[in-house]
């Protein structure tokens, strides 16, 4: 196995002519697959850093070594409806997909 840093493709050789098909059809969708899933995760991450920021302007009018009962209850509701309001975009989205295929 290669390490990251030489410039062996072996594994990554997706033009190459002496391979199969069929090889070569796998490592693509293998690839793609790893590529989906980095996609996904920084996705997450990028939405997190959204509600951390959306929620923390909301609630916290000035940092302390703890949070009160009032700015915990306003970060959990925050988070809560950010999440709510996620899945009701992405819910809608997949109907208007769904009508645009089948009309």
């Amino acid at each position: 196995m290669a390490d990251f840093f030489n410039n062996n493709t072996d594994n990554f050789d997706l033009g190459s002519s002496s391979g199969t098909g069929t090889t070569d059809k796998l490592k693509a969708d293998e690839i793609q697959k790893v590529i989906m899933m980095e996609q996904q995760k920084a996705q997450l991450n990028a939405q997190i850093q959204e509600i951390s920021e959306m929620c923390w302007e909301k609630c916290v009018d000035k940092p302390s070594a703890k949070l009160g009962a009032k700015t915990e209850a306003c970060l959990s509701n925050c988070v809560k409806r950010f999440f709510d309001s996620s899945v009701i975009i992405a819910h809608r989205f997949n109907q208007l997909i769904q009508r645009s295929n089948t009309g």
